[in-house]
């Protein structure tokens, strides 16, 4: 139960740190495509800077981080802070030493990277060689990005989550900054992009460095590549990169397909991937990032009850979240799109395309979440085999359907492959985690889960009419006012089903704010 509330709590502290980060995120979108719109120029940059935000993905949130907590906390627990603190400064210059090989390596063939990622641009033309020039200016912000996934896990390890995740948010407000500033005064204004995004990664690698201090952890290089739990945490990082990322893969699968669809396809499906990384990156990332070290030190203690409580906990959390999150994006996305991006060169066009891709992406958003949950479970217990098989079944089963779909529905198609994508990703998971894990609570999650549903299907009929008052036309501030007080009654009205209802999971996080609410759990 003890860990039960510090991953709740935690999630709650990541949650807010994130929330700040994904609304400078979106003011970010919004300044993007207020000055490219949907245009071939954003296409570029999107297809440019894909690579970078994969590995960040594959980093930060997948191989990296997944790799390297279970053993530090296990390398902390067993060794002590001196053996904790060596096996960081080896992790460092390694990692360090790698990522200036794969940007050197990345520069180097960006043409044939470009060919691979959007094989539908061709060479004779003015976009795939600003593509190309892009993808080699934005290939060193994957050495920034790469460093902070390190410094992020090694501080979530000691109980530091705030300050992670805050990072972003200073990486994207560097950004906005970079693109009026240098917008009108560069001969390619996309340009002024790069240079806020090159700035942003060494920001947010810097608002790290007090806090590892503060653990006494040392950046001076160590070159000690023989230590065992160096070749751990490599041998773990290999499977664990595909296992943890499946989601990103598939989106990466799409921008290939869709340079052959019309343009602007493009630009809605990053859009709409952008709108869906909201609930993604304020909660499941939360959640998951709060559940992997509890669930580490747990799987290291040798506490089965305690482990299968607390991943039972933290997957009942994000289906709690997420299937009204999906609900609501599916009823609202006109509206958002229009209110947060059609100004500008994104016109009414824009928003169709946009807000059409963001409803296919939502239906995978509940299988999406709960894919993340496991995989933490099984790399809490140093398996990155099982998600990695799983992942590759599950990416061919995407990128089937992407080719079935993408004639009759264009990117609609890619979209929705992904969202299946993340449905055989989830069930296959799940059915591994109940042989593997005996106990597991199966009944009361599938009690929970059902009622999840039928709580946010009692909420989308609710505001279903709100949805629709709020997508009449109107000037944008009475849109945006409209939008807000759906979500707001969406919000308020699963809330109280809930706690009408004495879910478990709605008090504890009322409590989050609330630490007086005085309801027992």
């Amino acid at each position: 139960m003890e860990e039960n509330h510090q991953i709740a709590r935690t999630a709650g502290i990541v949650s807010g740190a994130t929330l700040l980060s994904r609304l400078a995120g979106l003011a970010r979108d919004q300044v993007t495509a207020n000055f490219f719109g949907d245009s071939s120029i954003a296409a570029a940059f999107v297809v440019a800077f894909r690579i970078p935000n994969l590995l960040r993905r594959l980093l930060a949130e997948g191989a990296l981080t997944v790799a390297f907590v279970p053993v530090f906390v296990q390398t902390l627990a067993e060794g002590g802070p001196g053996a904790a603190k060596k096996l960081f400064r080896c992790m460092f210059t390694l990692l360090s030493l790698t990522l200036l090989v794969i940007c050197a390596v990345g520069i180097l063939l960006a043409p044939e990277i470009v060919s691979l990622m959007a094989p539908g641009f061709s060479p004779t033309t003015a976009r795939y060689e600003l593509t190309v020039l892009l993808t080699r200016l934005l290939f060193p912000y994957i050495f920034f990005i790469g460093l902070g996934a390190l410094f992020m896990g090694a501080l979530n390890s000691g109980g530091y989550f705030a300050v992670p995740a805050l990072g972003p948010f200073a990486a994207n407000l560097t950004m906005i900054a970079a693109i009026f500033f240098f917008n009108n005064h560069l001969e390619q204004p996309i340009l002024s992009m790069v240079i806020g995004a090159l700035a942003g990664g060494a920001l947010q690698l810097a608002v790290q460095k007090p806090s590892l201090r503060c653990m006494g952890l040392s950046l001076r290089p160590k070159m000690n590549f023989s230590d065992p739990a160096i070749k751990k945490i490599i041998v773990l990082m290999g499977p664990a990169a595909l296992g943890a990322a499946v989601y990103q893969i598939s989106v990466f699968i799409n921008t290939i397909l869709a340079s052959f669809l019309p343009e602007g396809s493009i630009p809605w499906l990053y859009y709409s991937d952008r709108l869906m990384q909201f609930p993604l990156g304020i909660f499941t990332m939360a959640i998951s990032s709060a559940a992997l070290p509890a669930l580490s030190r747990l799987a290291a203690s040798g506490d089965q009850a305690g482990f299968l409580a607390s991943a039972r906990f933290a997957l009942d959390l994000s289906f709690f979240i997420t299937i009204p999150a999906m609900t609501g994006l599916i009823i609202l996305a006109e509206p958002l799109v229009t209110f947060l991006f059609q100004r500008g060169a994104f016109t009414t066009h824009s928003t169709a395309g946009t807000a059409a891709a963001l409803k296919a992406f939502a239906l995978g958003l509940p299988c999406l979440s709960g894919a993340a949950i496991i995989t933490r479970i099984f790399y809490s217990r140093h398996d990155t085999r099982t998600p990695t098989l799983v992942g590759i079944g599950s990416l061919a089963a995407g990128a089937g359907t992407a080719l079935i779909l993408m004639s009759p529905l264009k990117h609609v198609g890619l979209a929705l492959a992904s969202s299946f994508s993340s449905l055989v990703n989830f069930i296959w998971l799940f059915i591994v985690l109940l042989k593997r894990e005996r106990g597991f609570p199966l009944a009361p999650l599938l009690k929970e889960l059902t009622s999840y549903v039928t709580l946010a299907a009692v909420m989308g009929v609710v505001i279903w009419p709100l949805g629709l008052w709020a997508a009449a036309s109107g000037p944008t501030w009475a849109l945006g006012l409209k939008t807000l007080i759906t979500v707001a009654g969406g919000v308020l009205i699963y809330t109280l089903l809930a706690l009408i209802t004495r879910r478990p999971q709605a008090i504890p996080l009322i409590k989050l704010f609330h630490r007086r609410f005085p309801l027992k759990y």
